[in-house]
């Protein structure tokens, strides 16, 4: 195959294209799909019928399109990943230092996303698929310029989402877990302007080596090297966030066994809506009647004359079966919120002492500081890549990981406050405490706190030192 791009023209083995998943991506397809299933919404599920919602034997096509247009895909998985996102992320994340990188958190997309929309979306993605990435790109310059000329032209980096099914194919620099990606290959779509009004798809690829690009787009036959560039970071600046790992850009969705069920309640629900549109409806039967020679009109305000010896009555199917299938779908949607609860939060459905709810959050909140933990990493070395492109050190992430709606009691308060009157806990921590106790809100800065009582305990003692003479 020969392609011709920035850097010339190339002769190319047809097989050795990069529009090629590599077999580890191959194997995390099936996941990746059913996830897509239930989390994509109806319309996407429906378009997808031939695989979640087949056609019956001697279903006719007619018959199979109308189940189809009536299914309605009940979104539990979906909104136990959201309800894990937002218990992780239920307070805003922590940013200490430069003042550049407070400013950069408003907006780490170049799109207006602040940290907490961005860190919201990546986690989103990998307690959908597994694992997600955060590309920490920099935009090119034409000529070389000086860190004060790059901040004048309020040139900086950006943080992009990558989802784990846009990464066709990587590789290692050694069969070691930990060794270093020497090539990541991520699939994407773009449009590009076509005529004076219109636009088309694009399909593209960027490979990324450490210090390198190259982007080729792909056409009806070939594929063209369309752009190469170089950047100044000496590693891929490729940063995965894993929910479930299983190796390098390589995991299982944790809520897999969840989406299969989820598939189940929406096939079990398309049959029941399916069969209440068909059989629920009684049926008229008129035995004796001559349809030839008489009209029929039905409704409440006509009435049929019938000729003696004659019948009419109404058919209807039993709703035994329809009973069936209804508990069957109850029984699916109890077994998709139990395990959804236990596996992400771990909380029992009996009653239980004080004692053993606190060891029931310690659970919780151990299966929860896990992907709290990875997304506060990863972030973490995302800012350490992005301060390499600007200079300036990176800043430190904190995410709180009190995951339970936990408010400090009296009793707490009490005991917390007379350490502080003690002199065993300083005001700081007593305000830091107090904060992430639910008793001061979120926003509040503590060290503009502390300057406000500091300056006016210095007030309260120039006072008395200006009175104390006159006295």
């Amino acid at each position: 195959m020969t392609y011709t791009g920035a850097v010339g023209t190339i002769s190319k083995s047809i097989s050795d294209t990069p529009f090629t998943r590599s077999l580890d991506a191959i194997a995390m397809t099936a996941s990746w799909n059913a996830m897509a299933a239930v989390t994509l919404g109806s319309d996407f599920i429906r378009s997808q019928a031939a695989s979640y919602l087949p056609q019956e034997p001697r279903e006719t096509d007619d018959a199979w399109e109308s189940r189809i247009a009536r299914s309605v895909l009940s979104p539990y998985t979906q909104r136990i990943i959201e309800t894990a996102a937002g218990a992780i992320l239920r307070k805003p994340i922590h940013i200490e230092g430069d003042d550049y990188w407070k400013t950069f958190s408003e907006n780490v997309d170049g799109l207006g996303s602040d940290l907490n929309e961005f860190a919201r979306r990546i986690l989103v993605s990998s307690l959908t698929y597994g694992h997600s990435a955060i590309l920490v790109d920099y935009p090119p310059a034409s000529v070389a310029l000086s860190l004060a000329e790059e901040r004048a032209l309020e040139r900086r980096p950006y943080f992009v989402p990558v989802e784990a099914p846009q990464i066709w194919g990587w590789r290692q620099e050694t069969t070691l877990p930990t060794s270093p990606l020497t090539q990541v290959r991520i699939h994407e779509y773009t449009t590009q302007p076509q005529g004076d009004f219109g636009e088309t798809q694009v399909e593209q690829m960027r490979v990324i080596y450490p210090g390198s690009y190259d982007l080729y787009i792909q056409g009806q036959t070939s594929f063209i090297l369309h752009e190469s560039g170089e950047f100044t970071l000496p590693e891929i600046p490729l940063v995965p966030i894993y929910a479930n790992r299983l190796g390098m850009l390589r995991s299982q969705p944790p809520l897999l066994d969840i989406a299969n069920l989820n598939i189940t309640h929406y096939q079990r629900q398309a049959d029941l809506i399916h069969a209440l549109h068909v059989a629920a409806m009684p049926i008229l039967i008129l035995e004796g009647w001559d349809m030839d020679t008489n009209e029929v009109s039905v409704g409440v305000n006509y009435a049929l004359a019938m000729p003696p010896g004659n019948k009419a009555y109404y058919v209807q199917s039993d709703a035994t079966s329809f009973a069936a299938q209804a508990a069957e779908i109850t029984a699916i949607e109890t077994q998709m919120s139990t395990l959804g609860i236990t596996k992400l939060f771990g909380q029992k459905f009996v009653a239980e002492s004080a004692d053993s709810k606190r060891i029931d959050q310690a659970q919780s909140n151990s299966v929860l500081a896990v992907l709290s933990m990875e997304v506060c990493s990863g972030l973490k070395r995302a800012f350490e890549m992005a301060s390499q492109y600007v200079g300036i050190e990176p800043p430190e992430i904190y995410l709180d990981r009190d995951f339970d709606f936990y408010r400090l009691i009296g009793q707490d308060i009490t005991a917390i406050t007379d350490l502080n009157t003690k002199g065993k806990l300083s005001d700081q921590t007593l305000l830091e405490i107090l904060r992430r106790g639910e008793i001061l809100p979120d926003d509040l800065d503590i060290d503009s706190e502390m300057e406000r009582m500091n300056g006016t305990e210095v007030s309260t003692t120039e006072e008395l030192n200006y009175e104390s003479p006159e006295t």
